[in-house]
């Protein structure tokens, strides 16, 4: 036979194989139905083994049956899931209130930091309260200190904020919106000092790593310091010909320092994403983001299973990261971002399928990022 004809064999197998399929997932679907009525979860991890194990023995190829079947039963749970989710889904109300217009705000650092830029890109008035760590933040949102902070989660140089993506773990806060905000890092020192006298350097680690290619060419010391702002301080304080600091250009003024060079981050395009937090969930009707956190159960094929669900609902997967679990040897949290409608039916559908599936999941925020 030449290739056509055993093309035409194979869609005429394909065929039969797609009807038998479609009986199948009528079947799954009445099986949902029946747990659905009698509250009988959807996992079902013994019978989907017996379902394997039957069929390896009965076939031989056991690689290829279990590449298969996991495929088919993964769906099929997505299917039982979407039954018991239409009358479980989560909705998202549309929050009316401008929070632009929000001025009890507080960021970490000091005046000039870029938290702070942050802020007043956000909110149209805010004079931002300042806290010296990211936890700070945290901890004031969660009293009631302030209503919203703004912290970073992501730099397009460095990566993840793994502090904040920890602290978010930590604290039953929520994501209600995010800026994208260019950052051209300068090195500043004191007065009368140039490049050739600078030594040492102060700044937050995110920053000192965006610029280490200049620092190592350099043959600068990296200094670790809370934030930028504060580094600036510190230069300040110091008056120092040898020691400079690695901040936004407004610190010079601000701290009487000179600005020794512009633009010393290694990426010319260099941008941190900042987030606010709130102690209640907030949507803007401009939503169109989702952050997750879910742990999965311990089994083969986990993750593949969860982003299959994800690609089932086409949604734009724009982050995965894993983090540790505290006191658990080995044992990761699974931070998710995607791009969707959050307030269409079908994302609702897809939570109710995230939460059904994972060990654990939360739902961090649905939100806007300004560009």
């Amino acid at each position: 036979m030449d290739l056509k004809q055993l093309r035409d064999l194979i869609d005429e197998v394909d065929d039969k194989i797609a009807q038998l399929y479609m009986q199948r997932l009528d079947l799954v679907k009445q099986v949902g139905e029946y747990k659905k009525q009698n509250d009988v979860v959807v996992e079902h991890s013994d019978r989907e083994n017996q379902i394997l194990d039957r069929l390896a023995n009965k076939f031989g190829n056991r690689t290829a049956t279990d590449y298969l079947y996991n495929s088919i039963m993964t769906y099929s749970k997505m299917e039982q899931n979407i039954l018991q989710a239409n009358e479980s889904g989560f909705i998202f109300e549309k929050q009316t209130k401008d929070i632009s217009c929000e001025t009890n705000v507080g960021v970490a650092g000091t005046t000039g930091a870029y938290a702070e830029k942050a802020a007043k890109k956000l909110f149209s008035n805010v004079q931002p309260k300042f806290y010296k760590h990211f936890c700070d933040v945290f901890d004031a949102v969660d009293k009631g200190e302030i209503k919203y902070g703004i912290v970073p989660i992501e730099n397009s140089t460095a990566g993840s904020v793994n502090e904040v993506y920890d602290l978010l773990k930590e604290y039953d806060i929520k994501i209600v919106g995010a800026q994208r905000l260019s950052v051209n890092h300068c090195l500043l020192g004191v007065e009368g000092a140039t490049i050739s006298d600078i030594k040492k350097v102060y700044s937050h680690p995110q920053a000192l790593y965006q610029c280490k290619k200049f620092l190592d060419a350099n043959g600068i010391e990296a200094v670790e310091d809370t934030n930028t702002a504060v580094a600036c301080e510190r230069v300040a304080k110091l008056a120092d010909k040898t020691v400079g600091a690695i901040g936004a250009e407004s610190n010079a003024q601000k701290n009487g320092l000179q600005t020794l060079k512009r633009g010393v981050q290694n990426a010319e395009h260099n941008f941190t994403r900042f987030i606010v937090i709130s102690k209640q969930m907030t949507v803007s009707p401009q939503a169109d983001r989702l952050s997750l956190m879910v742990s999965l159960k311990h089994k083969p094929g986990a993750l593949f299973q969860l982003l299959s669900i994800l690609s089932s609902f086409k949604v734009d997967l724009l982050k995965l990261e894993s983090r540790p679990i505290p006191d658990k040897e080995f044992e990761f949290m699974f931070y998710i971002d995607v791009k969707c409608d959050v307030f269409c039916e079908r994302t609702q559908i897809m939570l109710a399928c995230i939460k059904a599936y994972c060990e654990t999941a939360t739902i961090l925020g649905a939100y806007h990022e300004v560009i």
